[in-house]
């Protein structure tokens, strides 16, 4: 396959069937090797948040680009991408750009001050505020122009816990754990609502959940009935109970709704321990490997068996790093926990390097498969 154009349909069947083993932890000649592609050559990244004819012509140029250099494991994502702050703007929060026009967007205020305001909080429409209905627009479009066998991913919208961060003031998000508790499940219970209904329009706008590699941002495709995504970042700062009381119950919510699928937080990881044991329970985690590569034995520990591990490569590392950091977590994790690196690359790399990369990472795959603890078929 060199192109959108002539995908062989049988063949990404064929990898989507790797991808569903792997997660069941059952035998693959190969561990999947993800890579995502971003291209800033032509359009910096603020005109590809703000355009989505720009941002679909980048995608499919990234996506011919990865079909022709990549052999094996790729399955064709599109993504839309508007930053990660959809739902702040939903709130009516102005967004902040920065005089580099690729820097990633951001929010310029949190807009409550006083847990009293949770009370009269204005819950937000999918369909009219914010960037939301721009987003719901060119997934249509998006879904609307390209085959079936290229999945789209969700738009960034975080978790309910992210969307309480960027709407408190700093300091509140962690006091009022402790000083107004009915008051943030109050609000954890709306934004978990909006959520819902935010992932419920994207599904209807590309025609079927199915259709998407998951509800959210992740561009690796996941597994039927796992499609659940949720972001929990500000979990990287607070302790496990925390998380079991403020985090865990609202993501349950998404989880049951959308299939129990995987949680992402950058890291570091206190509630390592308590991540699939939402209900359902889900199957992985998706992380950076900058922040997450000093949890390696945690993360054997309580994922031996019956977790995923998603290593995103996603700070420019070079060739070299990201092969050693590959090559030792394979060597920690193994024969117990499957790791799977999604390289995240921009139009800096020729194709020669991307290929080279993946063979590689593809060598390392192969053997790590080999020593793993498998279940019986």
């Amino acid at each position: 396959m060199h192109s959108i154009a002539d995908i062989d349909h049988n063949e990404i069947e064929r990898r989507r069937e790797t991808v569903r083993r792997v997660w069941e932890y059952r035998l693959v000649d190969h561990i999947p090797i993800g890579v995502w592609l971003d291209d800033f050559s032509r359009y910096p990244l603020r005109e590809q948040c703000e355009n989505g004819h720009v941002q679909f012509e980048v995608n499919v140029v990234c996506i011919n680009r990865c079909l022709r250099c990549l052999p094996d494991d790729y399955i064709p994502c599109a993504r839309i991408w508007p930053g990660y702050m959809t739902i702040g703007t939903m709130f009516g929060i102005p967004l902040y750009w920065s005089e580099n026009p690729n820097q990633a967007p951001g929010l310029k205020e949190h807009p409550i001050r006083d847990m009293e305001q949770v009370h009269s909080l204005r819950m937000p429409d999918p369909e009219q505020d914010g960037l939301m209905p721009q987003n719901l627009r060119w997934l249509r479009f998006f879904s609307e122009n390209l085959p079936k066998d290229v999945c789209l991913a969700g738009i960034d919208l975080g978790g309910p816990m992210n969307t309480v961060k960027d709407l408190l003031d700093t300091n509140l998000l962690y006091t009022a754990f402790y000083d107004n508790p009915a008051e943030y499940h109050i609000l954890l219970e709306q934004v978990t609502d909006l959520q819902i209904r935010c992932y419920e329009a994207v599904i209807q706008a590309v025609g079927g959940i199915d259709r998407l590699g998951c509800i959210d941002f992740d561009p690796l495709w996941a597994p039927e009935g796992r499609k659940g995504f949720v972001s929990d970042d500000v979990c990287a700062s607070f302790g496990p109970d925390i998380f079991r009381e403020f985090s865990r119950p609202y993501n349950n919510r998404i989880f049951r709704r959308f299939g129990g699928g995987r949680i992402h937080n950058c890291g570091p990881h206190p509630s390592i321990g308590h991540y699939l044991d939402h209900d359902p329970e889900i199957k992985g985690l998706n992380c950076s490997w900058r922040y997450s590569k000093a949890e390696l034995p945690g993360m054997k520990e309580h994922f031996r068996g019956r977790g995923i591990v998603e290593l995103n490569f996603d700070f420019g590392e070079s060739f070299e790093e990201i092969i050693r950091g590959y090559e030792t977590a394979a060597d920690t994790l193994s024969p117990d926990v499957i790791a799977i690196p999604l390289v995240l690359l921009n139009e800096t790399w020729t194709d020669n390097d991307i290929t080279e990369l993946y063979s590689v990472l593809r060598e390392i795959s192969e053997r790590y498969a080999r020593e793993m603890n498998w279940k019986e078929e």
